[in-house]
């Protein structure tokens, strides 16, 4: 197979391939996933509390809140563990922190106890065994607790047997309306849940039944018969917003552990698109800089440069795209695609010094376009080698948007050494079979005086 077969060959492959991830692209109907900081919205990072935290426990909070967010209707939400006991939730497109703070961190401990006593609270007043539970206390399920139930304006001190049933038993929660249109919390609950219930009930005729969600008392009803069929209603004086929340928190589960509000930012949408266009101005402004200097410094070979970056920058774009379930683009990963762009440049500015140099010793553009690659390659690779190393070790520990860095600039060395060789090469190569670049100064190089392309005589 002759040289310039080969040369076509491969060029062919890098367009082929290009056109695959295109017609992906445009068949899925992807664009970039934006970030936080390009689109807008709240983000939040808790601390789990505890001295210390099982990784296990913390991956299952992470997925009870992936849950409820999922819910709520928020598209494209970030969720991750920062470091042994914090998490990070960035939710695109919601710019009402107070609900996403309410509704991510709530740790709805729903728990059904039987009433053992009641009084009004005027009446026990000074009388510590009517003493409202508070603190530690209120963690213990095995523990009797008081605490208030208000009504109509009117309280009523509520002493309360140990837990029955818990809202792990819940299997489905949606809001209803009762006969005056006040919303309610309609439940089911599983099988062992259902089966419990129904013993709870049967045991309890003519008894309150608590339903406690977080240590306060939501209602009270009695238990007038049996209940075998494993449903429910929590009533209260809920708005449909409330309502709403609430039955999102019940049906994806209690977190496991309780959570801290650490910081909390929510970014505008208009800063988002301000954000965006900065940076795609950015990128532009330095991919002009960058040809201008390749075309000015290198001439034709700044020509074939350019083609090169915008192939990378089409391969980049490409993936962007495709990869837009795994790849959420950032500030920060704009900055990885503007310092790619460099790392690109380089690979051609290696290529062409070096193959400057040998046509100053003269030699011919033909004979020097492979040789002078060989010695090239190894510098690149190196360079390359180095950049991916050190974009690993980046993603693998450090946190936030400096993943999304990392990520891109990783990528782009693999796309510099793959562009480099089966595209940028084999260009280079193929051109020089022409007449037109048997011209030094079309190369940008300039000979020294007695020096002729090819005779290597002074």
């Amino acid at each position: 197979m002759s040289r310039t077969t080969k040369n076509l060959l491969s060029i062919a492959l890098v367009l082929v391939l290009l056109g695959g991830l295109y017609i992906a692209k445009f068949a899925t109907g992807r664009t970039p996933k934006l970030g936080l900081d390009l689109k807008g919205g709240v983000s939040l990072v808790y601390e789990a509390k505890g001295k210390n935290v099982d990784p296990d426990v913390l991956a299952k909070t992470v997925e009870n809140i992936r849950k409820r967010v999922d819910r709520l209707g928020v598209s494209e939400p970030e969720i991750t563990v920062l470091g042994q006991k914090n998490i990070e939730v960035q939710l695109p497109g919601i710019h009402d922190p107070e609900r996403a703070k309410a509704l991510v961190g709530q740790t709805a401990q729903l728990q059904f106890r039987i009433v053992q006593e009641s009084k009004d609270q005027s009446s026990v007043k000074n009388d510590s065994a009517w003493k409202e539970t508070t603190g530690d206390a209120n963690l213990q399920p095995s523990k009797t607790l008081v605490l208030p139930l208000t009504e109509d304006k009117s309280t009523t001190m509520l002493k309360l047997g140990p837990t029955l049933l818990t809202g792990d038993a819940i299997k489905k929660a949606e809001v209803g309306y009762d006969s005056s249109n006040s919303a309610k919390i309609s439940f089911t609950l599983n099988g062992a849940g259902a089966k419990q219930f129904s013993t709870i009930t049967q045991q309890n005729v003519n008894k309150q039944l608590a339903i406690v969600l977080d240590y306060k008392v939501e209602s009270a009803p009695n238990i007038k018969e049996q209940i075998s069929d494993g449903s429910g209603e929590i009533t209260g004086k809920f708005t449909d917003k409330q309502a709403k929340d609430l039955a999102i928190v019940l049906q994806t589960g209690a977190l496991p552990v309780e959570l801290k509000l650490l910081t909390e930012q929510d970014v505008t949408a208009t800063l988002g698109r301000d954000s965006l266009r900065q940076g795609l101005t950015a990128g532009i402004v330095g991919l002009i800089v960058v040809a201008l200097f390749l075309m000015v410094f290198y001439r034709a070979l700044g020509l074939v440069a350019c083609i090169g970056l915008i192939t990378f920058g089409l391969y980049m774009y490409g993936l962007i795209c495709v990869m837009g379930d795994f790849w959420t683009m950032t500030l920060a990963g704009i900055a990885g695609v503007i310092v790619s762009i460099g790392v690109a440049a380089d690979s051609s500015i290696v290529y062409f010094e070096r193959l400057k140099e040998e046509l100053k010793g003269g030699r011919t553009l033909r004979s020097s376009v492979d040789s002078s690659y060989k010695s090239a390659f190894r510098t690149i690779l190196a360079a390359d080698t180095v950049t991916f190393g050190a974009a690993a070790i980046l993603y693998l520990f450090a946190v936030g948007s400096v993943k999304g860095f990392a990520l891109t600039l990783g990528i782009a060395t693999v796309f510099d050494v793959y562009i480099s060789y089966f595209f940028t090469r084999p260009v280079t190569s193929l051109l020089s079979n022409l007449k037109l670049f048997e011209r030094p100064a079309l190369m940008g190089v300039r000979l020294r005086t007695g020096r002729a392309v090819g005779g290597g005589a002074e």
